[in-house]
């Protein structure tokens, strides 16, 4: 049976009263367990964000947590994305991206209603913006031979345009891609039963 995850190394690690299971894993291809392991990180992820759960020791842990790695990161390059920030900056943009390309829903009968404050919505569209940064992003490294190693004949040149590096995100690109597809052929092939 092809597995999309294969578990190598299970690391326990206490942060702040929580457990994060750090994994190494090789892709292949997606099956409902991959779907329902992310989705239990999601999940969980989202429980423990419940704001009206929320105390003051968890913003000041939280806090302190913050500064910590912003001081270790600029220690070690002081450059480069951190990825806390990102998420906030993405919290603020995409209820603002949910209003313009989603429209509002409402069920009188079961009393429902989604707009672009529901998380669902602020999640689809940071689902949309992960993806196509994703394939635009792999996508342009790939065409431009993206590399680093200045010893290759194409020196210091941008861009670079390496062979190993074109293969290299072909490859990441295509691996990328699959995983977008075999999401969404096995989301239609599952549309009767429960994910």
């Amino acid at each position: 049976m092809s597995r999309f995850l294969k578990l190598f190394k299970v690391t326990l690690i206490q942060r702040h009263r929580l457990y994060i299971i750090k994994t190494t894993y090789d892709m292949e291809k997606i099956n409902q367990d991959t779907i329902s392991h992310f989705y239990r990180i999601l999940e969980n992820s989202l429980l423990e964000s419940d704001i009206s759960k929320m105390n003051e020791r968890d913003i000041d842990a939280w806090s302190q947590s913050f500064k910590k790695v912003v001081a270790e990161s600029k220690e070690k390059s002081g450059k480069g994305v951190f990825v806390p920030f990102l998420m906030w900056k993405l919290g603020e943009i995409s209820p603002v991206e949910a209003s313009k390309y989603l429209d509002k829903r409402k069920d009188d009968e079961c009393r429902v209603s989604y707009d672009h404050n529901n998380v669902e919505y602020v999640i689809w569209v940071m689902t949309l913006m992960f993806m196509s940064w994703s394939i635009t992003n792999l996508k342009r490294k790939r065409q431009n031979g993206h590399c680093q190693n200045i010893n290759h004949p194409h020196g210091n040149t941008n861009p670079r345009y390496c062979q190993e590096g074109t293969k290299f995100h072909q490859e990441l690109y295509n691996e990328c891609v699959k995983t977008f597809e075999d999401l969404l052929t096995l989301s239609n092939s599952l549309k009767e039963e429960k994910l």
